[in-house]
C-alpha cells in the first residue's frame, strides 16, 4: 500500500511553508533519509527527508505551492502501484456571493483546491478551470496566484510574516517600556584596541553579551507565556534584528552565555551575512528567547521596539553619541547610548524589568565583556 508523505510540523514560530521545488522526479527510487524536496518558510530554506523506501509514485503538491502541516504532498510505494488521485474528492459548488456570467452555481472545485485558493487569497470566481467539465485544478489556482503576483507589488513572504507578528504583538501583548542611558567610555576603549577586522558587529556583540549576562541574573526575562504557563527558554539564545532590503530577519545567536566575546562577534558577523544573503538554516531562525534591535549605525537617539510573539522582551539601542555628563562633580564629554527595554507586562512587572536594565547597565559600563580581541 502506498505510504503518504506528509508535511511535518515545524513549530509555532513558523507561520507558512512553501514547496519550492522537487529534488526527485516521479517514479524515481527513494530511500529513507533521501532529500526529496526543497521547502521555504518565512525564515529559512531547508530540504525535506523521505521517511519511506520505494518509488516516488506521485507528487501531490506542485512546486511553488504553500502547504499546511500534516498535508499529504507525495506518495511512496512499490513500482507500478496505483495511487488514487487525491484530486478526485467529491467536488462542491462554491456559493456565489454575486451572480456570475459563467454559472449560476459557480465553478466546480475540490475542497482541497478551495482550501489552497483561500490560503493564496485567490478569487475562484476569476479562475478558469481546465479540468474535466470546467473543474478548477490545483494548477489553475497556482497559475492564477503567480499571474496576480507578477502584476501587483505585494509584501514579500518574509515581510508578511513580520507584519503578522508585530500586529499580533501590538494587539495581544501589553508592553512595559523602560529606558536607560549607558556610559560607553570603557566599551569605546575596547573598540579602539580591537584590530580593524575585529570591529564588525562589535557593538552587537557587546549588547548580546550584556543581555546574556543580565538574563542569567533575571531569568524570568528569558521565559515566555503560553496561555497561563510560564515556559522557560531552551537556552540563552538571543535573536538579532537584521534588515535585508525591505525585509526584517531575526537570526539567532545560540548559547550566547557560554561563548567568548570574540566567538560572539565572529558568530554574529557570520549570521548577519547569511541573513542578508537569504541562506540561514532553520535552526538559525528559531528558539530565540530575547531580541536585540540595534540602530546605532544611524543617527538615532532612541526608539521603541515591539516584543515578538513567543518572547518576553526586546532591547532597542540607538547610536553612541557624545554627551555632557557630570562625573565626580565635573562636567565631561562622554560617549553614551540610549537603551530602551520593552517587556510583556503580563509576565514582567516594573521592578523585574528595572532590575534587568540596571544589571545590563552595570555590565556595559564596567566593560566586563571578557574581550579577547
Amino acid at each position: 500500500m502506498a505510504f503518504p508523505i506528509r508535511m511535518p510540523e515545524l513549530g509555532t514560530a513558523v507561520s507558512e511553508v512553501r514547496l519550492l521545488k522537487w529534488l526527485v522526479p516521479e517514479q524515481a527510487s527513494v530511500n529513507r533519509g533521501d532529500l526529496i524536496a526543497e521547502l521555504e518558510t518565512d525564515k529559512a530554506t531547508f530540504e525535506l527527508e523521505c521517511v519511506a523506501q520505494g518509488v516516488l509514485l506521485r507528487q501531490c503538491t506542485p512546486a511553488g505551492t504553500s502547504v499546511e502541516p500534516g498535508e499529504i504532498i507525495a506518495y511512496v510505494g512499490q513500482p507500478g502501484e496505483i495511487v488514487e488521485d487525491p484530486g478526485k474528492e467529491e467536488t462542491a459548488p462554491l456559493p456565489p456571493p454575486q451572480p456570475s456570467a459563467r454559472s449560476e452555481r459557480g465553478p466546480k472545485v475540490a475542497p482541497v483546491v478551495a482550501n489552497l485558493a483561500a490560503r493564496l487569497n485567490v478569487d475562484l470566481a476569476n479562475v478558469k478551470g481546465t479540468g474535466a467539465r470546467g473543474t478548477i485544478t490545483r494548477d489553475d489556482v497556482v497559475h492564477a496566484e503567480r499571474a496576480r503576483s507578477a502584476s501587483v507589488t505585494v509584501l514579500s513572504r518574509m515581510q508578511s510574516a513580520v507584519a503578522r507578528a508585530v500586529t499580533k504583538s501590538n494587539a495581544e501583548v501589553p508592553q512595559l517600556r523602560l529606558a536607560a542611558t549607558l556610559n560607553m567610555t570603557r566599551v569605546r576603549r575596547l573598540l579602539d584596541q580591537a584590530p580593524e577586522q575585529g570591529r564588525r558587529c562589535f557593538y552587537d556583540a557587546v549588547f548580546v553579551r550584556a543581555i546574556a549576562k543580565a538574563l542569567a541574573a533575571a531569568p524570568l526575562m528569558a521565559s515566555h507565556l503560553e496561555e497561563q504557563r510560564i515556559v522557560p527558554p531552551e537556552g540563552l539564545h538571543i535573536s538579532i534584528a537584521v534588515s535585508s532590503d525591505t525585509d526584517l530577519v531575526l537570526p539567532v545567536m545560540r548559547d550566547a552565555d557560554t561563548r567568548s566575546f570574540e566567538a560572539l562577534r565572529a558568530g554574529i558577523e557570520a549570521l548577519v551575512g547569511r541573513a542578508r544573503r537569504g541562506s540561514l538554516e532553520l535552526r538559525e531562525t528559531t528558539g530565540g528567547c530575547f531580541t536585540l534591535s540595534n540602530l546605532g549605525m544611524y543617527p538615532i537617539d532612541w526608539f521603541e521596539a515591539l516584543v515578538f510573539p513567543g518572547q518576553t522582551a526586546i532591547l532597542a539601542v540607538g547610536a553612541v553619541q557624545e554627551r555632557s555628563v557630570v562625573n565626580n562633580g565635573r562636567i565631561e564629554a562622554c560617549p553614551v547610548v540610549s537603551a530602551t527595554l520593552a517587556a510583556d507586562h503580563r509576565l514582567v512587572n516594573g521592578r523585574t524589568a528595572a532590575e534587568f536594565l540596571t544589571k545590563l547597565k552595570e555590565i556595559v559600563e564596567a566593560g566586563s565583556l571578557e574581550s579577547r580581541l
